[in-house]
């Protein structure tokens, strides 16, 4: 119960649905505005923001601009998505309470709030005095203790690809060839590369990495340059189990 307390805890926090979430009061802050959050979130973005500059931008957790145009997150009363022009690098921590941002963002934590969740959970477990387990959140897992957990790998099309075995590690998968909207005459994905055009992919990218915050947020940045992930992931050990040969949607 403590587990699943510290999973429903990010998710009131940092959900870009709940009208009371941390990102609803930062994106209904005036620009230039101190916003009181839970340090947890600082945390994440912390964590957001140094994979901004490691990628050269490409990972970037504003995106919510385009998700909204594109039709994978609601407009929530939003009327004019011009009005936030925000990016990462716009976003200021100001201390472990207090975020800045200095122009308007739409900040979609998403993928990279669901590993750090599954991570948060693993923690709780072991703090209880749990000896081995695995935590599942729906293409986010994490296994810890000494036992290896067999995992099938499901490919873009819903089948089940190879199988491998977890010990005390992460792992992160993510697709679009099954999750596409068509709007205004262009084609458009939950992933975005270089220039924010959407990536269509027809394979699954899969990551290992030593947290499920650092999997998840690669296999964001592994649908556009499957390269630099790989380097972003190797010096903490980290890899890149399968690549999508994807391309950008005009």
């Amino acid at each position: 119960e403590p587990a699943f307390a510290a999973v429903r805890h990010v998710h009131r926090r940092m959900s870009f649905h709940e009208a009371d979430s941390d990102l609803a009061r930062l994106r209904a802050a005036w620009a230039g505005a101190e916003v009181a959050v839970d340090p947890e979130t600082v945390t994440v973005l912390r964590l957001a923001i140094a994979l901004h500059e490691r990628s050269g931008g490409l990972f970037d957790v504003t995106i919510g601009r385009e998700l909204v145009r594109g039709g994978f997150l609601p407009r929530l009363g939003i009327h004019d998505l011009r009005a936030y022009p925000g990016r990462s690098r716009d976003i200021e921590i100001v201390d472990d309470r207090r975020i800045r941002c200095r122009r308007p963002a739409l900040i979609d934590l998403g993928g990279i709030a669901k590993g750090y969740a599954v991570d948060r959970a693993v923690e709780t477990l072991v703090a209880c005095g749990v000896g081995e387990g695995l935590v599942n959140a729906g293409g986010d897992l994490r296994g810890f203790g000494p036992r290896p957990w067999p995992v099938a790998l499901r490919q873009a099309d819903g089948r089940i690809g190879r199988s491998l075995a977890l010990t005390d590690g992460a792992l992160a998968s993510s697709s679009n060839l099954l999750d596409r909207r068509r709007r205004n005459g262009r084609t458009w994905s939950p992933h975005l590369g270089r220039g924010r055009r959407p990536v269509l992919s027809d394979a699954t990218v899969t990551v290992a990495a030593e947290s499920c915050a650092l999997a998840d947020a690669m296999t964001k940045v592994a649908m556009a340059d499957p390269d630099l992930a790989q380097a972003i992931l190797a010096p903490s050990g980290g890899c890149l189990l399968n690549a999508a040969h994807s391309g950008s949607a005009g």
